[in-house]
């Protein structure tokens, strides 16, 4: 009988080339959009307009401190202070401080941004020269606290309240929402009300969308 030899199989084919390996992959661009920018003229724009600022003071170990500065047409490191002052423990409350001087040892923040021009329509109720709500020329003579809101500014400012406490003084756990069976932490501050009062007077036409969305992303 004969006897056939096995057929011959094919050799295996190599294997297919692997890719080349890079340690080091090419970074994705950052898609993220550029903070906004505010640019403010360094002169009003209508007679006897105040220029309205943001101050910033350090607040290590705890959230830096804001609050809103309406300089004076007169003399621009004095004016007025509007805040909200307190902590997150025992809540806030809205306070003004006239006749503020910046160049006053211990009254320097670590930084003044300007947010706009706002016209002097909307102060039209603050006497000049001293007095509650004034100035006087010198920018001196010291702060005075209170009365309030004397001009339409603001009382657009106190349209906005000011934060609630939002932390429990024994266990340290803020404000609750339960309707989805979880807790969340809820924490108002100044920062929080600037940022609110700022979205009230972009509604009633006093500051523009832009100076709102620089806020946003200037908090951390």
């Amino acid at each position: 009988m004969d006897v056939h030899p096995p057929p011959l199989c094919p050799p295996p084919l190599p294997p297919p080339p692997q890719p080349d390996f890079n340690p080091f992959p090419t970074p994705i661009p950052n898609s993220e959009p550029t903070a906004p920018q505010l640019t403010i003229p360094a002169t009003p724009p209508t007679p006897n307009a105040r220029l309205v600022s943001l101050l910033i003071y350090n607040g290590w170990p705890f959230a830096d401190h804001w609050e809103y500065f309406v300089a004076s047409p007169i003399q621009h490191d004095t004016g007025t202070i509007i805040t909200a002052a307190g902590n997150v423990r025992v809540g806030f409350a809205l306070e003004i401080k006239r006749q503020w001087d910046l160049r006053a040892e211990g009254s320097q923040p670590d930084r003044r941004v300007a947010l706009g021009w706002v016209g002097s329509r909307l102060f039209e109720d603050i006497a000049e020269g001293g007095g509650p709500g004034g100035e006087s020329p010198e920018g001196g003579g010291g702060y005075e606290e209170g009365p309030g809101p004397v001009c339409a500014f603001e009382r657009a400012l106190f349209r906005c309240p000011a934060p609630e406490k939002t932390l429990r003084n024994v266990d340290g756990i803020g404000v609750e929402d339960r309707t989805d069976g979880r807790v969340r932490i809820t924490q108002r501050n100044c920062q929080t009300w600037v940022i609110e009062a700022a979205e009230q007077l972009e509604k009633e036409g006093i500051f523009e969308q832009k100076v709102v969305d620089f806020l946003r992303s200037t908090r951390p």
